[in-house]
């Protein structure tokens, strides 16, 4: 019995392990490099500053031995690796240096690290590139379909790795924001209310002493600094409450789902697919709006028992919303309301559209989609 409790404890810490290790990046990508790299051979990881950006950055490596290849950029076209991050697609070299497939801006490195073939293949994610993974070997021979096919399985655990370490960033980020508004509002309760307290008290005892000229201006003098610790404290609860232009979104959609658990006693959960595009604070008035005014349907008319509001980016900085809900569903003869053709139009400013979709099983999805 212990042997096999012993295995279960086992099985566990490496499930544990290997589910931290994924939330790391770095881990993650390390390992699969060292995957993807055999004895001898050379792997990297090279990854763009933003989705936009003409270059890469050979942001990680393994089985390098000058350290010249760490941190080079690679724009767009160049080498194999730059070659690759143009195409879009596998590809690779059995000899590099007589390749005439690619340019050669970065033989001297290469030759340095001695290696002869080059291998290379994109690292993408719902159609984004994340980058693009590379494998030089420094012994002769040749890579073939089954060498890249085996990079691309390599690539794709890349991709999700990166993906499942954004998303639990992100998290970690809107609960951080969160706590910070926590505060920030428990400050304005206690602090901000003892400190006008202060400064009340502080006036009425001036207008029942009367006249002492030195304890009048005392007495001023703590008004006043009552009153600056009131403006520095309104300054603190500002940044606080501040939320980054790229998290005011999931922050916000956080608090309505919350709101609208504790109003109808249904979960309600905020899934976020993708890190959420910076959008102009107006942009999202209109989202957050929306959603709110899909929700509120949502208490009025579905009798659901599970609420979920997914978030997702698309290329060129797109946005997708969803309110799913596994109610009564749309009625035959259903027709928009007044909200829900008030919100259409706000979208449809925006260049977005808005559909509401019953589905056959039960339920109903309402989408957003904005373009970037």
């Amino acid at each position: 019995m212990d042997a096999v409790a012993d295995v279960v404890a086992d099985a566990v810490a490496r499930a544990h392990a290997e589910l931290v290790g994924l939330l790391d990046r770095r881990a993650a990508v390390r390992a699969a490099l060292d995957l993807l790299a055999t004895e001898g051979d050379v792997a990297w990881l090279a990854e763009p500053v933003d989705d936009d950006a003409p270059e890469l950055t050979l942001a990680q490596l393994t089985g390098d031995r000058t350290g010249l290849l760490r941190g080079l950029s690679v724009s767009r076209g160049l080498g194999l690796t730059g070659k690759v991050h143009g195409t879009g697609t596998p590809a690779w070299v059995d000899d590099y240096f007589g390749s005439a497939e690619i340019t050669h801006t970065f033989d001297r490195l290469i030759d340095l690290e001695g290696v002869r073939r080059l291998l290379a293949v994109p690292v993408r994610r719902d159609d984004r590139l994340l980058g693009v993974l590379a494998v030089g070997a420094r012994a002769d021979g040749s890579f073939g379909g089954r060498a890249a096919a085996r990079a691309e399985a390599v690539a794709d655990e890349v991709a999700l790795a990166v993906a499942v370490a954004e998303r639990a960033r992100l998290a970690r980020e809107v609960a951080v924001h969160e706590e910070r508004s926590r505060v920030a509002a428990e400050l304005h309760d206690s602090v901000g209310a003892l400190l006008f307290a202060i400064g009340s008290g502080v006036a009425g005892l001036s207008d029942a002493l009367g006249a002492d000229p030195e304890l009048a201006d005392r007495l001023r003098r703590l008004q006043d600094q009552a009153s600056e610790a009131s403006a520095a404290l309104r300054d603190s609860l500002r940044t606080l409450r501040a939320s980054p232009a790229a998290l005011a979104l999931s922050v916000a959609l956080r608090a309505d789902c919350s709101a609208f658990s504790d109003r109808t006693g249904v979960p309600a959960e905020l899934v976020v697919l993708d890190d959420p595009p910076e959008l102009a604070p107006s942009r999202t008035e209109v989202v957050v709006a929306a959603v709110r005014e899909a929700l509120l349907n949502v208490e009025k008319h579905a009798h659901a028992a599970a609420v979920v509001v997914s978030l997702a980016a698309r290329a060129g900085g797109g946005l997708v919303v969803a309110v799913t809900d596994d109610g009564d569903g749309l009625p035959r003869d259903h027709a928009p309301g007044v909200g829900l053709a008030t919100t259409t139009e706000a979208v449809a400013r925006l260049g977005g559209t808005l559909r509401v979709v019953a589905d056959p099983q039960g339920g109903t999805t309402w989408r957003l989609e904005l373009p970037g």
